[in-house]
């Protein structure tokens, strides 16, 4: 999708953080954007401040674990813009503490969210993007806990791990049926967010990061460069598990 300028795109979790980021790098880019958040002001306050600079938004409370809102979201953007084209699932939570001391309520709560919402994302925008039979991408925000598992973060990682295998499914899927439509996973580490004040890296370079992925289909977005060794030696071992298969 080497064109981003006249193109639609929505994304969730839009009110701060990665979300946010990309909305401004999208309309930076000449986008028309939809923006989405379960917090009500604060996609109304990115919205505002995206039309100060002249932009044509959308905003859009809604909660990306009840598959009905996303459903009308994905109607309001077509309803608003006539089409859509980039389809960005970037809602996301954490809970801390032990796997086996977490309520169940934490892990269903984190779960919903992190990989029932990019779910409810693809059911409702991808079946959109192809009705527009023009380049189009999805991009499904994961995180480096998607390949590299991290103790006190349980839900958070299983989910994470589920949004990687499910954006490669749906990227097989549509290059199966000839759409010219990508998927890209993104993958970053600890970027300065609501989620994680004291991170390291401005989530305005994911947004750049994730703008050259759809623009040049790349299937995968990983910015946390100091566990590369980590993540390599994990599957290196992965694959030299094959000589301890008995006969």
């Amino acid at each position: 999708m080497e064109r981003l300028r006249g193109r639609v795109a929505v994304v969730t979790g839009a009110a701060s953080g990665i979300g946010r980021a990309l909305a401004e790098a999208l309309v930076a880019s000449g986008a028309q954007v939809a923006v989405a958040d379960a917090d009500g002001e604060g996609v109304a306050a990115a919205a505002e401040h995206l039309r100060a600079g002249g932009a044509e938004v959308l905003a859009r409370t809604t909660d990306v674990t009840d598959p009905d809102q996303v459903e009308a979201l994905a109607s309001a953007v077509v309803e608003r813009f006539g089409r859509l084209h980039l389809a960005v699932n970037n809602a996301g939570i954490v809970a801390t503490g032990r796997s086996w001391e977490l309520s169940l309520e934490d892990w269903h709560r984190v779960v919903d969210v992190d990989l029932w919402g990019v779910v409810h994302g693809i059911r409702a925008f991808v079946p959109r993007i192809l009705v527009a039979a023009e380049e189009g991408h999805v991009v499904n925000v994961a995180s480096m806990a998607a390949v590299r598992p991290l103790g006190h973060l349980g839900p958070y990682v299983a989910a994470k791990h589920a949004v990687l295998g499910v954006s490669d499914v749906l990227r097989a899927e549509l290059a199966e049926l000839g759409a010219p439509v990508g998927v890209s996973t993104v993958m970053p580490g600890r970027v300065r967010t609501g989620m994680n004040p004291v991170g390291e890296l401005d989530p305005a370079v994911v947004a750049a990061n994730v703008l050259d992925a759809v623009r040049r289909d790349r299937p995968y977005v990983y910015t946390d460069q100091q566990s590369a060794e980590e993540v390599r030696a994990r599957f290196e071992a992965l694959i030299a598990a094959r000589a301890d298969v008995l006969p």
